[in-house]
């Protein structure tokens, strides 16, 4: 297979999808909500952990063959997309707060 060079320009698509106004404002919200119900319900708690540790050791074997696949997947496909779609959806580059009003 041949070798993908890295644009320095074109960050991963994870790294620009979380940077998108939208998506970056409701990381908060989203994230207190979720450490909230895991305080008030203990054994929701142990069972997500549980769920969690499995998911992770399944991610992780699952990444290490998947991941060259993967970068060259989405340095030919995603970066050209999300560009398309980033210029498209103008809701993209509001912060959920100004969404919601509308």
């Amino acid at each position: 297979m041949a070798s993908v060079a890295v644009d320095p320009h074109h960050p991963s698509v994870v790294t620009w999808v979380v940077t998108l106004p939208l998506v970056s404002s409701m990381y908060d919200p989203m994230s207190s909500a979720h450490v909230s119900t895991k305080d008030q319900c203990p054994y929701l708690k142990s069972v997500c952990e549980m769920a969690k540790k499995g998911v992770k050791t399944i991610t992780s074997v699952a990444m290490s063959s998947a991941l060259p696949v993967i970068r060259k997947l989405e340095l030919i496909y995603a970066c050209k997309e999300l560009d398309r779609i980033e210029e498209r959806l103008l809701i993209l580059n509001q912060p959920s707060a100004q969404v919601i009003c509308f």
